[in-house]
């Protein structure tokens, strides 16, 4: 991004937030919460002020924590030569078939370029991890990625083809959910058999 753009996202994403009413604190502790890492508020303080430059990446992470969709900021900021591209949008996985309804999807989500080839876009029903990705959200899977590492949020299916989305946690083995609503419980796992779908990668918060 030239100059120009690189202020006009931080002035955008600025007022983003303040319309949301988060502090700079508040937002950094979200988007920490989101995606397992640490953000400072310094960080999002010169991302506001232009003071350094921003990602696509960022912008989606920011965005995500905001609940708006990146195109309020992308649309209106970015170079569209090549910022984004599209990834099959698939319902309900049917009978564990997921790869036969990827190549049969007929509806796209935009995702940031960087975005595995191979990747896809679940619509999230249920509230078991809202703290994340509230329902309605879409869910970017990356297949390749079936690795399981402590503390990354993964898509999985079980013996009987259900599919769900929680956080891996590996001592003991279980898949965690991260939710406002405590009737939702950790699942054990090791003692039924599991698919690994793919590594959740990021979340696309609905409006």
């Amino acid at each position: 991004m030239i100059k120009d753009q690189i202020e006009a996202v931080g002035h955008r994403l600025r007022e983003l937030r303040l319309e949301k009413g988060y502090t700079l604190e508040q937002l950094a502790a979200k988007i920490s919460a989101q995606n397992n890492e640490v953000v400072h508020f310094t960080t999002l303080a010169k991302i506001e002020k232009s003071m350094r430059t921003i990602s696509l990446d960022w912008i989606f992470k920011i965005c995500v924590a905001l609940g708006v969709d990146p195109g309020e900021v992308l649309d209106q900021q970015l170079d569209r030569q090549k910022p984004l591209r599209t990834i099959p949008l698939i319902g309900q996985i049917a009978a564990g078939n997921w790869r036969e309804a990827v190549l049969d999807s007929t509806e796209l989500a935009a995702v940031p370029v960087s975005t595995s080839s191979s990747a896809f876009a679940l619509e999230l029903v249920g509230d078991s991890m809202d703290l994340i990705a509230p329902p309605g959200s879409l869910i970017v899977v990356d297949p390749e990625d079936g690795d399981l590492r402590d503390g990354k949020v993964y898509a999985i299916m079980n013996s009987e083809h259900e599919a769900t989305f929680k956080r891996f946690r590996a001592d003991p083995m279980r898949l965690e959910p991260v939710s406002s609503n405590p009737d939702h419980k950790p699942i054990p796992l090791g003692k039924v058999p599991f698919t690994v779908i793919g590594r959740v990668i990021y979340s696309i918060a609905a409006l």
